[in-house]
């Protein structure tokens, strides 16, 4: 079973000790030079619980070191939606993924106020955009790639994979896609990324990787890198790949000791050196490696474990890195229980813990402005 599909079961027993009301819904987003538009920081998006629509949106100011939770529905007096997944911004807007309502909102990314609504969906995860008239959407129940016009908010195709479609990244004339489940569609592959031509919009080669490739990134050499973490089922076999997207040449392949479980990586804004989350459950592991390394850091590069006044371990479960492109902060979300609000870490580029904020349920995907 998946990640999101474990927590959506383990949160859905738990549905009645939770809220699904908004706080202070006064349309107070935060502003930069009183204009009332979003200063520059950290959109964090919180998934909520499954089936209570109570998805959110949290952004951090790091300069003022200020946070505004909920902010999507105090600008817009609305609900997010059902599982909230992922952003996008590119010359044409800003859109936010709400997985399990099926659809995917535009905003205006100055003042996040509700531009248009795009319907019709399975179940949406991604979007990369291909120009200001064409975007793809990864679905994690549908075998292949939504296309739509971002300016229309239309549909306008759909690209056949064979396979369900996660995370993305645009390189040349290609995108690559990554297959990370086969949760929905059992006779699908979810140890593959596939190779996308967006001005045919057809599918030209694939490359077999291992089994759940959860993190996708672009390197300063043009190469790409997949963290895959190996599944739930045996034989699980964690790794690395480094691969040259022009000749699908698997370049390095780096595995994990057997039970690790990475489970989200970055890469920084010089695109020379990654972060791997490992584990995810407990203590927090965080490994730093360069891309010209041959093997994973025998150092951990932020450890962090927090207790309680009377000695006791606070329950942790890490689940996403990001990267500042200012500064090359670190940021982590930390989800706790999957019932109460998560929280936000925040550490230097030398692994230093500056400061945490709280987020909403269930604190998962991060993007800077």
């Amino acid at each position: 079973m998946k990640k999101s599909v474990l927590s959506l079961i383990f949160i859905s027993i738990l549905l009645t000790f939770v809220s699904c009301r908004g706080d202070d819904p006064t349309p107070t987003p935060p502003s930069n030079n009183g204009n009332n538009d979003i200063a520059e920081g950290l959109f964090i998006l919180n998934e909520g619980t499954f089936t209570y629509a109570n998805s959110s949106l949290t952004f951090y100011d790091p300069e003022a070191d200020t946070v505004t939770n909920n902010l999507f529905y105090k600008v817009n007096v609305a609900p997010l939606g059902d599982v909230a997944n992922s952003m996008m911004m590119d010359e044409t807007g800003m859109y936010i993924v709400v997985n399990n309502s099926k659809y995917i909102y535009k905003v205006d990314p100055k003042t996040m106020k509700y531009e248009a609504k795009l319907e019709g969906l399975t179940s949406p995860r991604h979007i990369v955009s291909i120009s200001k008239d064409k975007a793809y959407i990864s679905d994690q129940e549908s075998t292949g790639l939504w296309i739509f016009n971002p300016s229309t908010m239309q549909k306008t195709g759909f690209i056949e994979l064979g396979n369900t479609t996660e995370k993305m990244v645009r390189v040349g004339n290609e995108v690559v896609v990554t297959n990370w489940s086969n949760f929905y569609q059992p006779e699908t592959s979810n140890s593959t990324i596939q190779f996308v031509n967006v001005e045919t919009d057809e599918l030209v080669d694939e490359v077999e990787v291992a089994a759940e490739p959860n993190s996708i990134v672009l390197d300063k050499d043009n190469n790409i890198w997949v963290l895959c973490s190996g599944g739930y089922l045996p034989p699980c076999e964690p790794s690395l790949f480094c691969i040259n997207p022009s000749t699908r040449e698997i370049l390095k392949r780096i595995d994990f000791a057997e039970g690790d479980y990475p489970s989200s990586m970055a890469i920084d804004n010089e695109k020379e050196n990654l972060y791997i989350l490992n584990g995810g459950f407990g203590t927090l592991n965080l490994y730093k490696m360069s891309i010209d390394d041959e093997m994973l850091p025998t150092n951990i590069f932020v450890n962090y474990q927090q207790s309680t006044d009377n000695g006791d371990v606070v329950n942790h479960v890490f689940t996403n890195v990001a990267v500042s492109p200012e500064n090359g902060d670190i940021y982590l979300t930390d989800v706790k229980d999957y019932i109460q609000n998560g929280d936000v870490l925040r550490f230097d580029s030398n692994g230093n813990f500056i400061t945490k904020f709280e987020a909403g349920i269930i604190p998962g995907f991060m993007m800077f402005n």
